[in-house]
């Protein structure tokens, strides 16, 4: 009798943990977020000017469909959303004339370079032969207009010099 409490307690406890992971599992996709980076930087631009500019990246990690129940998941990487905020002081007061907020995901083989100023954002890149060709603004009947910067409130589309296309929110602007 003895025996059978000895298996048979162990088999009871694992089977009430399995069948309550089991519970928990969700048919979708697992995505998980970390916020892993936080940087801050001011630049003096001429003696009266200061760019102060706040950027949040988030690393949404994915795990691989085909592993889905496994114990060993593969995780896939993959870029970074930018979250940048960038405040414009003409005249080195304690206020800042112009504010705006942008989101975007990072794009992996270039890097973007900003600069506010009181009409709106230059958006532009002249890194690995890559430059900025056209900068169309998205309303909200899907309609296109062709920008030369970032000015209002809403979605824009960044067409590169190789014609891929990248998209860049603008969440808040002052």
């Amino acid at each position: 009798m003895k025996n059978y409490i000895k298996i048979l307690v162990p088999t009871i406890i694992l089977s009430t943990s399995i069948a309550f992971a089991q519970d928990t599992v969700k048919a979708s996709e697992i995505v998980r977020e970390n916020v892993t980076e936080y940087e801050i930087v001011e630049k003096a631009i001429a003696s009266e000017t200061r760019i102060y500019e706040e950027t949040i990246a988030t690393y949404p990690v994915a795990f691989d469909s085909e592993d889905k129940y496994d114990l060993n998941q593969e995780r896939l990487i993959v870029s970074p959303i930018l979250e940048t905020t960038f405040k414009l002081d003409t005249n080195k007061d304690s206020n800042f004339e112009r504010e705006i907020t942008i989101n975007y995901t990072k794009p992996d083989n270039f890097r973007y370079d900003f600069m506010l100023t009181r009409n709106g954002l230059n958006v532009w890149c002249t890194e690995k032969g890559m430059s900025v060709k056209e900068i169309h603004m998205i309303d909200a009947y899907n309609n296109k207009k062709k920008v030369n910067k970032l000015t209002k409130k809403g979605m824009y589309n960044i067409i590169m010099s190789n014609n891929d296309v990248y998209e860049i929110e603008v969440i808040d602007m002052k």
